[in-house]
């Protein structure tokens, strides 16, 4: 059996879901009606252990996806870094920096970026989250902390 994109998409798919799984197991589940801390993580990571056991399963009856091929990594560096740069962001700078942070570096990853592009996604990506979270679940997010 050959390593295609399918099946180490799957296996990656299942190992997270499978590890999420096992670290949701200590919090309270709760009932449908009063959902403890686990109830969504469990649901969620059991999802995702499902997906990926499909993908596993379904790669090993047809085999005949696309080959692995070359890793793009610096697309991968560049967006585990904007990643990694939003978690550090958004306690210490609020919500607005880091999105533009995230944004912004994120934008470098596309190797068909255009420059008229990136403030249209900045502003997208700021408002969007700003009216889910604060106007829309009136979560206290600090926007701007500096």
């Amino acid at each position: 059996m050959k390593a295609t994109r399918d099946l180490i998409a799957g296996l990656m798919f299942s190992g997270i879901g499978l590890a999420a799984l096992i670290i949701a197991r200590n919090y309270p589940f709760g009932t449908t009606l009063n959902m403890g801390a686990g109830y969504f993580p469990t649901i969620v990571s059991a999802l995702i252990l499902a997906f990926g056991v499909i993908l596993v399963i379904q790669e090993m009856i047809k085999g005949n996806g696309p080959a692995l091929g070359d890793i793009a990594w610096q697309p991968l560096f560049i967006i585990t870094g904007a990643v990694i740069g939003f978690a550090l962001l958004i306690d210490t700078g609020g919500l607005i920096p880091a999105v533009a942070f995230l944004v912004a570096v994120s934008w470098f990853a596309d190797p068909a970026r255009k420059w008229r592009h990136l403030p249209i996604q900045i502003v997208v990506g700021i408002l969007v989250p700003i009216l889910i979270f604060r106007v829309g679940l009136k979560m206290p997010i600090n926007l701007w902390a500096f």
